[in-house]
C-alpha cells in the first residue's frame, strides 16, 4: 500500500511537473510570440538631452517572431513625470488610438513644451486584430533653451595681444546642497573642450558643429550632475577652429533636491589665460608644449591662485561682439574618436626620422607615447603618399601644413598626447625629433568622424566588389565631420553640393544620416540669399552663388530623408527655400534652356577634360547646358512630387507644366536623330538623358543602344565624371544591361575603381588618374563613390517605396550578373534590419530575405521557363505570408510580409 501510494504520489508529482512545464512553455511561447516595441527615438535620437525642437517626431520599431507582424494602430502617451506616465497619466499628450501602421515621423501634438525640461513617453500598438500590446519601455527627451531669450550670458573673449591663440576660461563655483540635476549649455567657437574638477566633460571632440556662424551657432548640452562637488572648478579651452577667433557663451543650470535652482553664465566667467596648446588650426595642425601645463594648479577649486588681477598670467575676459547667428541646439551626432589601432609599420627613412604606415587612408590624428627629455620637440607630419625616398609627400595638401608638434614635459614618466583642435587626412605620418627608435605600440592611430551609426553591410563572391565597397565606405567615413566634406586632408574640407548630388544614397545605405542630413540642409538654407540663390558649398564659404544647377542635392536631401527615414516635416520646413531656388533657375532660362554651368559632369578621365580649365576637370564632350537643363527638368519633377506630398495642388500643376516644357526644350536642343543620341552622344549625355526618361520609347531604345555600344567600344570602361557615373550604372541596370554595368564596375584597368585598388588605393581618389602634386589630387574623395549605392540598390535590390515613406512598404529587386556567383548584405532601416542574399547554382537562383516586422516588401523573383518557385521548401502558393501579384519582365512579383524567406527559382 505504501509502495502504491508512493508510486501514485510520484505520478501526481510528474503530472504536476508536466502541467507546470506546459504552463511555462505556453506562457513563454506567448511571450515570444507577442510583439515587443523597441528602438524608441525622439527626432531619430535615443533619449536626446538639450533638444530645441518644439514639435519633435517620435519613432519606434517592432520585433516579433511571428511572421506577418503588422501594426494596425498605435497610441502615444507623453508626460513630464515618469511616475505619472507609468500610471498611464499623460498630462502632456495622449494621441488616442490612431489607426495606422506608421511608426516613424509621428509628430508631437500636445501641450507646448518648456525649456530645460525632461519629458517621458511610451507607445502601445495593436497587431493583426489582437489585443493591445504591452506598453513599451519608457523613453525620454529633454529640451534645451527653446526660447533664444532664455540665454542670459554674453559672448566673452580676449582680443588684446593673443590673436589666433587657444584661450582657457576658468570659473570657480560652489554647490552647497545635494544636486538633483545639472546642465551646461555651451557654445565655444571655433572648437572647445570642457574640463570640470580635473576631468573632461563628455566624449565629443571638435565641438561644436561647423556652420555659418553669422546665421547659426550650435551649442552643446552637457550633463554634469555626477561630476559636481561642493567646490568646483570649470576650465574651458576654446580654439579658433573654423570660426577664427575664440569666443565663449555658456549657461549653467543646477537644480537641487530641495527644488531650488542655481544659475551662472559666461558673463560671470572673467578669468582667461593661455595654456599648453600654443597654436591650433584645423588645416595646419596643433602645437602643444607640455612644459606649460598647469592643470594641477588650475584644477584647485579656489580663486587664490589668480588674485590680484590683472597680472602676467591671467587676463580679464571681455564681452565681445556676437557671431551674429541664432543659438541652435546641436542635435546632430557629435564628432568622436570611433576607433584606435596601432600603425602597421614603422620605418626609419633617414637617421632620426621615422615614417608610420596606418595601412589605410583615413581622417583623424595620432596619439603619441614618449619618455623624451624636457624640451624635446617631436614633429608629426601627415600625408597620403610618399616620396621615392620613403618620406611623406605633402604637395597635394597645398597650403595646409598638416603638422602637429609636441614638446615633452620630461617628467620622468611616460607622457601621452593627442591633439584636441585639429584633424588630418592621411595614411602616413613622418616622426621627427625622437631621440630613440620607437616601437609600433608607441603610437595609436585615432579614427575621428561624426559618430553616425553604421547601417549597411555588403559582401559577395567577388573580392574586387568587396574591396570597392570597403573603399567607398571608408572614404565616406573620412568625410563626415559635422558636414559632408569633399576631402579631409588639404586646405579645403568643404561641403560641395555637386558632390552630394550623387553621394546621398551611398551614405544612407552605409550610415544613419537621419540627423546628419537635416543639419546639412540647414547649412544650405543659411547660405541662400533673397533671390533664392544657394551657394556651391554649405556652409557657404567658397564656390559660386548661384550654385551650379547640378546641386540638386538641396532638394534630394529632404526627399531622401522622407523616403528612407519617414521624416514628414523636413519637406515642409524647407519647401519655401526649394521653391525660391527652382524659380530662380527657371528665371535664368532662354527658350527653355538653362545655359550657365560651372562644373557639369565634373572630372571625367583626364583626356576628356578641357585642358587648362578647372584643373582640367571640366568635360569637353558633355555640354554644360545639357547638364543644367536636364537638372532643371529633374528639379521640376521633384518639386511636383513634394508639392503633392504637402498638399500644394496648384504648385504641383505648375511644376508639372515646367517639367513638360523643359523636357521639350531639352529634347529639341540636344536630340540628334541621325546618331540616335543626345548631345555629343557620349556616355554622360546618353546616360543622363535615359535617367531622365527623355524622348519616346523608340528614342530611348536608340539612346540605350548607343550607350551600350560606346561602353563596349571603350572596352567596358566608363568615360563619365562624378555625376553621370551614378546614372550610367543605374540606367544600364534598370534597362536590362546588368552584365554591362557589372563589367564596368569590375574593371581593374584605367579608368575604374579597380584601377585605384591596383595602384594601392584604400580610399577613393578625386580623379580617375593617380596623381600627386599641388593640384586637384585628393586621395580621399567620396564624389566618385556612387557605385556604393549600386551595390545595395541593384545587387542586393533593396529600395524604398516612394509612396510609402519610412519603409512601411519597400522593394527587393536584385539583379543577377552572370559572372557573379553570390551576394549578401543588409540595411538597418527605421523599421529594422532588412537582409537580402542570393546565390546562383546549377540553373537555380536561391534568394534569402528577411523582412522586419511592421513592413511589407514587394519582392521580384526571377521566373525561369518552368516558372517553378519554392518558398521555405514548399510551393509558394502554400505560404500564407506572401501573395503573388503579377509577372513582370521575367520575374514573379510577390507581396511579402515580415519574416524570413528562402526562395528557390528554377531557371
Amino acid at each position: 500500500m505504501d509502495q502504491q501510494m508512493g508510486y501514485n504520489g510520484f505520478l501526481r508529482g510528474c503530472l504536476i511537473s508536466c502541467l507546470l512545464l506546459c504552463c511555462f512553455f505556453t506562457r513563454n511561447a506567448r511571450a515570444q510570440g507577442s510583439p515587443a516595441i523597441t528602438g524608441l527615438k525622439t527626432e531619430y535620437a535615443d533619449r536626446p538631452v538639450g533638444m530645441d525642437i518644439a514639435r519633435p517626431q517620435f519613432s519606434w520599431m517592432i520585433t516579433s517572431v511571428q511572421p506577418g507582424a503588422r501594426q494596425e494602430s498605435y497610441r502615444v502617451l507623453v508626460s513630464d513625470d515618469s511616475i505619472r506616465l507609468s500610471n498611464d497619466d499623460a498630462n502632456m499628450w495622449d494621441s488616442k488610438q490612431i489607426l495606422s501602421a506608421q511608426s516613424t515621423g509621428i509628430l508631437y501634438s500636445g501641450r507646448a513644451l518648456k525649456s530645460r525640461t525632461r519629458y517621458f513617453w511610451k507607445v502601445q500598438v495593436r497587431m493583426g486584430g489582437a489585443p493591445a500590446s504591452r506598453w513599451s519601455p519608457i523613453s525620454f527627451f529633454e529640451t534645451g533653451l527653446l526660447d533664444p531669450k532664455a540665454w542670459t550670458g554674453d559672448w566673452v573673449g580676449y582680443s588684446f595681444g593673443w590673436p589666433g591663440k587657444v584661450l582657457y576660461f576658468r570659473h570657480v563655483f560652489d554647490c552647497a546642497k545635494p544636486v538633483a540635476q545639472a546642465r551646461i549649455y555651451l557654445a565655444g567657437i571655433g572648437y572647445n573642450t570642457v574640463r570640470l574638477n580635473g576631468h573632461k566633460v563628455g566624449n565629443q571632440v571638435l565641438d561644436p558643429a561647423n556652420s555659418d556662424y553669422a546665421k547659426r551657432v550650435y551649442y552643446s548640452t552637457y550633463d554634469i550632475t555626477a561630476q559636481l562637488h561642493k567646490q568646483n572648478v570649470l576650465l574651458i579651452a576654446v580654439a579658433p577652429g573654423w570660426y577664427g577667433m575664440p569666443k565663449l557663451r555658456l549657461q549653467a543650470d543646477i537644480r537641487y533636491t530641495d527644488g531650488s535652482v542655481q544659475q551662472f553664465s559666461s558673463t560671470e566667467i572673467r578669468r582667461v589665460t593661455l595654456g599648453p596648446v600654443v597654436s591650433a588650426g584645423v588645416l595646419d595642425g596643433e602645437q602643444y608644449d607640455a612644459r606649460l601645463e598647469k592643470f594641477e594648479q588650475w584644477d584647485i577649486p579656489s580663486d587664490t591662485i589668480i588674485k590680484g588681477l590683472p597680472n602676467q598670467e591671467w587676463g580679464y575676459a571681455l564681452t565681445v561682439e556676437p557671431p551674429g547667428g541664432k543659438m541652435v541646439a546641436q542635435h546632430q551626432e557629435p564628432i568622436r574618436v570611433v576607433e584606435a589601432f596601432h600603425p602597421v609599420s614603422v620605418k626609419e627613412v633617414r637617421p632620426g626620422v621615422q615614417v608610420l604606415d596606418a595601412g589605410q587612408n583615413l581622417a583623424g590624428w595620432l596619439e603619441l607615447r614618449t619618455r623624451a627629455k624636457a624640451g624635446t620637440g617631436i614633429v608629426m607630419k601627415f600625408a597620403e603618399t610618399l616620396n621615392p625616398d620613403g618620406s611623406v609627400n605633402q604637395e597635394n595638401l597645398r597650403t595646409a601644413r598638416a603638422t602637429d608638434v609636441y614638446i615633452a614635459k620630461g617628467a620622468g614618466k611616460e607622457e601621452m598626447w593627442e591633439p584636441s583642435f585639429t584633424y588630418h587626412g592621411f595614411r602616413y605620418i613622418q616622426i621627427e625629433g625622437l631621440p630613440y627608435t620607437p616601437k609600433r605600440t608607441d603610437f595609436s592611430i585615432k579614427r575621428v568622424r561624426s559618430d553616425v551609426a553604421e547601417t549597411g553591410s555588403f559582401t559577395s563572391s567577388s573580392k574586387l566588389l568587396n574591396a570597392i565597397h570597403q573603399m567607398v565606405k571608408r572614404t565616406e567615413a573620412s568625410n563626415l565631420h559635422s558636414i559632408p566634406t569633399d576631402c579631409p586632408q588639404r586646405d579645403e574640407r568643404m561641403g560641395w553640393l555637386n558632390d552630394m548630388t550623387v553621394r546621398i544614397d551611398q551614405a544612407i545605405y552605409n550610415f544613419d544620416m537621419s540627423r546628419f542630413y537635416p543639419k546639412y540642409l540647414d547649412d544650405i538654407s543659411d547660405g541662400q540669399d533673397e533671390e533664392g540663390r544657394i551657394g556651391d558649398t554649405a556652409p557657404y564659404k567658397v564656390g559660386g552663388r548661384p550654385a551650379d544647377p547640378v546641386s540638386i542635392s538641396y532638394l534630394l536631401l529632404a526627399l531622401k530623408c522622407y523616403e528612407y527615414y519617414g521624416n514628414r516635416t523636413i519637406i515642409e520646413k524647407h519647401y519655401a527655400g526649394f521653391k525660391a531656388w527652382v524659380n530662380f533657375l527657371q528665371s535664368q532660362t532662354k527658350d527653355g534652356i538653362l545655359e550657365y554651368s560651372y562644373y557639369g559632369d565634373w572630372s571625367p578621365p583626364a583626356e576628356l577634360g578641357v585642358s587648362g580649365v578647372g584643373y582640367g576637370a571640366v568635360s569637353k564632350n558633355t555640354p554644360g547646358a545639357l547638364m543644367s537643363t536636364g537638372f532643371l527638368y529633374y528639379y521640376a519633377k521633384l518639386m511636383e512630387r513634394m508639392a503633392t506630398i504637402t498638399g500644394r495642388t496648384g504648385d504641383a500643376w505648375s511644376y508639372s507644366s515646367l517639367a513638360k516644357a523643359t523636357a521639350i526644350a531639352f529634347h529639341d536642343r540636344f536630340w540628334n536623330a541621325s546618331t540616335g543620341g543626345y548631345g555629343s552622344n557620349n556616355q554622360a549625355c546618353n546616360a543622363f538623358a535615359l535617367f531622365l526618361k527623355m524622348g519616346n520609347s523608340e528614342q530611348q531604345e536608340r539612346t540605350l543602344q548607343n550607350l551600350v555600344k560606346d561602353v563596349k567600344a571603350q572596352g567596358y570602361h566608363l568615360t563619365t565624371g562624378n555625376i553621370c557615373t551614378k546614372y550610367l550604372l543605374e540606367v544600364l541596370s534598370e534597362r536590362g544591361q546588368m552584365d554591362v554595368a557589372y563589367s564596368i564596375a569590375t574593371q581593374t584597368t584605367y579608368p575604374s575603381w579597380g584601377y585605384m585598388l591596383e595602384k594601392g588605393a584604400t580610399t577613393l581618389w578625386e580623379r580617375w588618374e593617380y596623381q600627386t602634386g599641388s593640384s586637384m589630387n585628393s586621395h580621399n574623395h567620396p564624389m566618385m563613390g556612387s557605385v556604393g549605392s549600386w551595390f545595395y540598390k541593384y545587387l542586393l535590390g533593396i529600395l524604398p517605396n516612394e509612396n510609402s515613406p519610412g519603409f512601411e512598404r519597400f522593394i527587393i529587386r536584385p539583379r543577377f550578373p552572370k559572372d557573379l556567383e553570390s551576394c549578401n548584405g543588409s540595411f538597418h532601416s527605421v523599421k529594422g534590419v532588412i537582409r537580402s542574399g542570393w546565390k546562383q547554382e546549377k540553373g537555380r537562383i536561391l534568394l534569402n530575405l528577411s523582412i522586419p516586422a511592421n513592413s511589407v516588401a514587394e519582392v521580384y523573383v526571377p521566373s525561369g521557363k518552368s516558372g517553378q518557385i519554392m518558398v521555405n521548401g514548399r510551393p509558394y502558393s502554400e505560404n500564407t505570408h506572401l501573395r503573388f501579384l503579377r509577372r513582370e519582365e521575367g520575374r514573379a512579383v510577390f507581396e511579402v510580409t515580415s519574416g524570413s524567406y528562402a526562395f528557390i527559382s528554377v531557371q
